[in-house]
């Protein structure tokens, strides 16, 4: 606790604290006046997962599936199960992230994902700069929660190649399913598809995003709202946000910033009693899930 004690008092960090509730108070704002990326491993070639379609391939929607830290492609496709099941007619491209992740020393089922990451291993799209300088005794610092996120950009690039590379057979992506530090992920290549037209994103018409948040990094937040002369218009895809009521590691305030970036005319919630992770598509989630592809396919 020693650690966290004195980046709650360091500058660096009342400063990320600050971007956050200025986050969450922007995305009050907009709701009320509107109505409603541990070690690389670059070197590997991008690997893919392809869950394909139930319809025709001309009619399939191809979604992009951005895991969350510790976990890989092959993780990530055994968990969206259900969801899948319920998006009929999407063809999901599963992506490994660059950076190798393990497993914390200090664990918690609250804060980490419990299951055994196999395959290629645990992986990252960024980690945690302080643990790089962590002295003996001091507590981890998870990627969530970090103000240094390093190789957050290799992260980007990373998906940003593969996704060119797959677009190739002249068939971009149309949605995006993303987990915890997968939804920065997704939302900085949203950024860029929304000023590029050449983006292999840019035809992408709704995202999924589960326990998402901005990076405590100033630097990247500030990217990912759109400044320093980068186009801060609101995300114009359909979104539907899901945070969990029990989620001690991006509780709902975090998340509401990250549904600041997105155009509130076209944001959806959904609240699960859960903690950090991946709910099953039953009841209420599967019927905002299909209200959303309703929206998509209007």
């Amino acid at each position: 606790m020693g650690t966290l004690r004195a980046m709650r008092s360091s500058p660096t960090a009342v400063a990320g604290r600050l971007e956050e509730l200025r986050f969450s108070l922007e995305a009050f704002r907009r709701r009320s006046n509107q109505s409603r990326y541990a070690r690389s491993d670059a070197k590997e070639s991008a690997k893919t997962a392809t869950v394909a379609a139930d319809v025709s391939s001309s009619d399939s929607l191809r979604v992009l599936c951005l895991h969350g830290y510790l976990q890989n492609g092959d993780v990530f496709k055994q968990k969206t199960g259900s969801l899948r099941r319920v998006l009929k007619g999407c063809e999901f491209t599963f992506l490994d992230a660059p950076h190798i992740a393990e497993p914390f020393p200090d664990s918690n089922p609250d804060m980490d994902d419990a299951s055994s990451a196999g395959g290629v291993g645990g992986r990252g799209w960024w980690t945690s700069g302080e643990n790089q300088q962590r002295k003996e005794g001091e507590a981890w610092v998870r990627p969530a929660q970090s103000f240094a996120c390093a190789g957050f950009d290799e992260g980007v690039a990373h998906a940003r190649s593969s996704c060119a590379d797959i677009a190739q057979d002249g068939h971009g992506f149309d949605g995006v399913l993303a987990f915890s530090q997968g939804c920065a992920v997704a939302s900085m290549l949203l950024r860029e598809a929304q000023q590029d037209k050449g983006h292999p994103l840019a035809n992408v018409k709704f995202a999924i995003l589960v326990g998402g948040f901005i990076p405590r990094d100033t630097t990247i937040a500030s990217r990912l709202r759109g400044e320093n002369g980068i186009d801060s218009a609101p995300l114009e895809v359909h979104s539907l946000l899901v945070s969990g009521e029990n989620d001690l590691l991006v509780p709902r305030l975090r998340s509401e910033a990250l549904a600041a970036l997105y155009a509130p005319l076209k944001l959806g919630w959904f609240d699960h009693p859960g903690r950090h992770g991946l709910p099953n598509a039953t009841g209420t989630f599967k019927q905002e899930l299909q209200a959303l592809m309703s929206r998509v396919r209007a």
